[in-house]
């Protein structure tokens, strides 16, 4: 049985850490760098550009950082801009996040797991389809879907239970991938040189080569959908994310510089997937595997990062009347947001069953880059409109760092719009009909409450 309660703050600095680095920490810096190394002209311009990524990631945990440590709720873009913009932006936005950014993240990494990684640790006859009551299933599907359900089943056990999940799913790879490349730059080993020439580095191969490092970096805002659950969070929520981003970036620069002292840049842009590439030249098959398992591994912490934050804003939103009040019960014995779990889970099956890893990818993105560019304007926007209100923590370097951030966010989706990439569309269509919908129910409630 489910009631209606208000979560406990269980939740301590490396939990809430984890769920910065785990969301971020999944197959981006393993496809990413061969994408990058094939835009541009050189090596410095290479690392630059993950540097850039970094640098961005961490503009905006420190702006969100402040948001969340004034308003220590569940929720997270949600609560922050519902607060800075009115009840008809954070419903719109919520809903965005609600349909098209957390179950579109997680069936795509869900998917990707089925694609490419279990096939190399299992072989290739994982491939073939399910034959079901005579129905041909795609078996990328089935276990895309086993392993959403099983994750969500983690997750409705409890926070601490799956923050636990969590912390290991994010340690072991981290600390594995961190020591494997330090090994691969000091053994000095080189794949042979192709002696293909490359591209001279232009304007437009660093904005190409920035949509993938940008994307790779997902993830810095986990923690702020736990607010709410996060002990002493005007202190810890600020501290796990610049900690978690750190971490990530620091592991992003070391793994690009390993990737580098194996393969010259041309070499790495035909690499396909630049960490089994390494591995196999290191180690053959069993480097392959092994690296692969690696990056499961990874992925899976991943998608448990982002089915624990995502359940958040359903929940969230239905305390405030802006989803069905079902969503606003927490299992009587686990405290978890049960009802948004599952619909999580539901949603993100039919978009699964509707589209591929590409087409979810197209679904998703422009909407989360359209939220976090909302989120870190509106530190300007509270701070000018509730200058005398408590901040635990204030944004360091104010105002740059979430003028840094927005820029950023604004040029990538520049270059999304500029390639008429199918996401920026979705995104307008969810936000204008979420709009619609606010209105007619705003007015519906302003009838109710009218006298007479």
């Amino acid at each position: 049985m489910a009631r209606h309660v208000n979560p406990t703050k269980h939740i301590g600095l490396w939990p809430a850490t984890a769920l910065v680095v785990g969301p971020m920490l999944g197959v981006g810096i393993f496809i990413g760098p061969p994408q990058v190394a094939a835009s541009v002209g050189s090596e410095s311009a290479f690392l630059l550009l993950w540097i850039a990524g970094g640098i961005t990631a961490m503009c905006g945990a420190l702006s969100v950082a402040e948001l969340g440590a004034r308003l220590p709720l569940s929720g997270g873009h949600y609560v922050y801009l519902r607060r800075a913009y009115g009840n008809g932006v954070g419903f719109a936005v919520g809903w965005l996040q609600v349909l098209a950014v957390f179950p579109g993240s997680i069936g795509t990494v869900a998917l990707a797991l089925g694609t490419y990684q279990l096939p190399v640790l299992f072989g290739e006859s994982i491939r073939e389809p399910i034959v079901l009551a005579g129905w041909s299933i795609p078996s990328t599907f089935v276990i895309a879907t086993i392993v959403v359900i099983l994750l969500t089943a983690i997750n409705h056990l409890g926070l601490i239970f799956s923050s636990r999940v969590q912390l290991v799913l994010t340690t072991v790879p981290i600390v594995t991938l961190f020591v494997a490349a330090i090994v691969v730059i000091a053994s000095g080993q080189s794949a042979p040189d192709t002696g293909a020439g490359h591209v001279a580095t232009t304007a437009a191969g660093l904005a190409a080569g920035y949509l993938p490092v940008y994307f790779a970096y997902a993830g810095w805002d986990g923690a702020i959908y736990i607010g709410g659950e996060i002990r002493d969070s005007g202190r810890t929520l600020p501290r796990s994310l610049i900690t978690g981003t750190t971490v990530v970036t620091t592991l992003y620069l070391v793994l690009c510089a390993g990737f580098l002292s194996v393969y010259s840049l041309a070499g790495l842009a035909q690499s396909g997937e630049a960490g089994s590439a390494v591995a196999g030249v290191l180690l053959g098959q069993a480097g392959v595997v092994g690296v692969t398992l690696l990056i499961a591994v990874a992925m899976l912490g991943s998608l448990n990062g982002i089915v624990l934050t995502g359940s958040r804003i359903a929940w969230a939103m239905a305390r405030d009347g802006e989803f069905p009040k079902p969503g606003a019960r927490l299992d009587a014995r686990f405290g978890s947001p049960v009802v948004s779990l599952w619909a999580q889970a539901a949603w993100t099956i039919v978009l699964m069953a509707i589209g591929g890893v590409e087409d979810l990818i197209a679904y998703a993105s422009a909407a989360m880059l359209a939220t976090g560019s909302m989120t870190a304007l509106a530190v300007f926007v509270l701070r000018r409109r509730e200058p005398d209100l408590p901040r635990p923590y204030r944004t360091l370097g104010y105002p740059f760092t979430p003028a840094i951030f927005i820029l950023s966010s604004v040029v990538v989706l520049a270059i999304l719009g500029w390639r008429r990439d199918p996401s920026v569309l979705v995104t307008i269509g969810w936000v204008v009909l979420s709009l619609a919908v606010y209105q007619i129910l705003a007015r519906r409630r302003k009838s109710r409450e009218q006298p007479g």
